[in-house]
């Protein structure tokens, strides 16, 4: 079932100074939706926030015509710049802008495969006005994203009217169903990479919006002179303080260096400032790229193959005239290398994250992942992988270039023989090869280990013969580690996570070749991982956020607003829930 739904293009104070049209249509393709609205895997839930009772839904009105798209009964739709958002309107751009957020993860050319939640639910709950309160969060515990509003300045902002703190938010649900270990992690680069790639992911939608790049591109040939796309949250930011023009600019030169001037240096221990170093380095890579394609397209259609293939390029245009159906737009040079520009930038990231290995995973772990993506899936353009290790080094990501080095596409003796199918299918199987395998997998010979449900996906590659989809089975097994360190009020002994991700490329259809290694990444375990862990747990149990075992629960036996829960097994700390300090504002629950 398709249908069409206006959503809110900008936060609405940006659109009306920028005079950009308030509303954009997004095409939403589900087996059925339902008044609310709601669709098999999204719901909202409006509730009054005076009497906390559940308002109506917004009717859904099928298409007389069965092959033309439905649509939402909005009495009051938004049509002007600065105008009034009605509560139904708001629901619906709420759930458009959900969708066009999952849909950026789920096409062919990225994860190839539909997000599945981390808990056990169907469906994501969105609630658009959940209170008074200057925050936005999602939490795994509650199946929610939830969207406050408060007063400034004689108006009330909310929350849900932005399209980039609804992408961000959504952003960490889809995060948290493709790398759950994230969720619980006390390694601050893991929790800044949940943070990193939720900003990314608010990014690519407003570079979805036609409205957004025309206005951008047409006025300065550039995106790195323009905060609409690298400015996270502009309205929200000033609203809460009136010099502050966004919550995060990702066009930024922070660095984990430490000869970096004082205004690049970020609080290794706090995730929303450490992420700014990631993005701020993905961000610069996607500037990059779009340079020299804009440079390329300026003088010629078909760019260097060592940027990217013709027919991904082509592959790439063909998917933006879907959410951009503006055709004039396309024959410009600056809007066509942005195009493509997002589409590369998008699924090597989403791929990335998809390739990474269960545990307290780092910047570096996701560097390589990125690579290994990059490289099994555009072996001949390796301009954006060059840029990449760039930047990783120049903001003391990593210390040397052996430190991002990964072997992909591969052969191994252990692919010989070995049946996919049951690997797929058989737990006991995959847990043998995972036990007579450990040499490879990385696995320490004294911990027991689990076996995750392996990912069996279908993806869109580019050679110079043209596209393929080639089919992926991706292997992760994770076990935790104890280390020793010293944090007043916590137990010497902590356990951590750690794991690898082998993927393996399947043989073609009645191939007698064995599969092929695509790549094999583990979680590290470095000295300056085990020092900002320890940093972390110390702000956490000095602020009084991280509450261990029973003291961590109300009266009513649930866990206390603001609390991270540690626990004590065999004589070791365990923290669970350290993701819930990942919403907009970066203050605890």
């Amino acid at each position: 079932m398709k249908v069409q739904v206006p959503v809110i293009v900008k936060d609405p104070e940006v659109s009306d100074y920028k005079g950009i049209h308030p509303t954009e249509i997004v095409d939403i393709d589900e087996d059925r939706c339902l008044d609310g609205p709601i669709s098999p895997r999204v719901a909202v839930l409006d509730f009054d926030p005076k009497s906390g009772r559940l308002e109506s839904g917004v009717p859904f009105v099928a298409a007389a015509d069965p092959r033309k798209p439905g649509s939402y009964d909005i009495p009051d739709p938004l049509t002007s710049a600065g105008g009034p958002i009605s509560r139904e309107a708001a629901a619906v751009s709420l759930f458009g802008t959900i969708h066009k957020t999952l849909q950026l993860f789920e096409e062919p050319d990225a994860l190839g495969r539909e997000v599945t939640w981390a808990f056990d639910s169907p469906q994501l709950l969105a609630v658009p006005r959940a209170g008074d309160w200057p925050n936005a969060f999602y939490e795994r515990e509650s199946r929610s994203v939830q969207f406050f509003s408060f007063d400034s300045g004689g108006r009330t902002v909310f929350t849900g009217h932005s399209q980039d703190i609804v992408a961000h938010e959504t952003a960490h649900a889809i995060v948290d169903g493709v790398a759950p270990d994230l969720y619980n992690a006390i390694t601050p680069q893991a929790l800044a990479i949940h943070e990193s790639v939720a900003d990314l992911t608010a990014v690519l939608c407003s570079m979805r919006s036609e409205e957004l790049v025309r206005g951008v591109l047409n006025a300065r040939d550039s995106i790195a002179d323009s905060n609409v796309f690298s400015g996270i949250g502009e309205q929200f930011a000033r609203a809460l303080e009136v010099k502050r023009h966004y919550l995060r600019n990702l066009n930024n030169t922070r660095s984990l260096r430490s000869d970096a001037p004082d205004a690049d240096r970020v609080d290794r221990a706090d995730p929303h400032s450490l992420s700014e170093v990631l993005s701020g380095a993905l961000y610069r890579v996607l500037i990059d790229i779009f340079d020299e394609l804009k440079g390329e397209y300026h003088t010629k259609n078909i760019a260097s193959e060592e940027i990217v293939e013709a027919d991904e390029a082509a592959f790439s245009v063909k998917q933006a005239r879907q959410y951009a159906p503006d055709k004039t737009m396309h024959t410009t040079a600056p809007i066509k290398a942005l195009y493509v520009a997002a589409q590369r930038f998008k699924r090597t990231l989403y791929r990335g994250l998809d390739y990474l290995p269960p545990g307290d995973a780092t910047f570096a772990d996701l560097g390589r992942t990125i690579l290994a993506a990059d490289q099994a899936s555009h072996p001949d353009s390796s301009r954006q992988r060059d840029r990449l290790i760039s930047e990783f080094l120049q903001r003391g990501i990593v210390p040397s270039v052996a430190d991002l080095a990964v072997q992909t596409n591969f052969e191994h003796p252990s692919m010989r023989g070995l049946d996919l199918e049951d690997l797929v299918e058989s737990d006991y199987v995959a847990y043998e090869f995972a036990n007579l395998n450990r040499r490879l997998l990385n696995i320490p010979n004294d911990v027991t280990f689990e076996v995750r449900p392996r990912l069996d996906v279908k993806r869109l590659y580019w050679h110079r013969e043209g596209s393929r989809t080639m089919r992926e089975i991706l292997f992760k097994v994770a076990w935790t580690e104890t280390e020793t360190a010293t944090v007043t009020g916590l137990p010497r002994k902590r356990r951590f996570s750690r794991g690898t991700t082998l993927a393996i490329k399947a043989p073609d259809t009645g191939s007698r070749q064995p599969p092929e290694i695509r790549t094999v990444v583990s979680t590290g375990a470095t000295a300056e991982a085990r020092r900002d862990r320890t940093a972390f747990l110390g702000r956490l149990i000095a602020t009084r956020t991280l509450r261990i075992g029973e003291t961590a629960v109300g009266p009513t036996g649930k866990l206390l607003r603001g609390a991270i829960r540690g626990d004590l097994r065999d004589g070791a700390l365990r923290v669970k829930g350290t993701s819930r300090f990942l919403h907009v504002t970066g203050e605890p629950l």
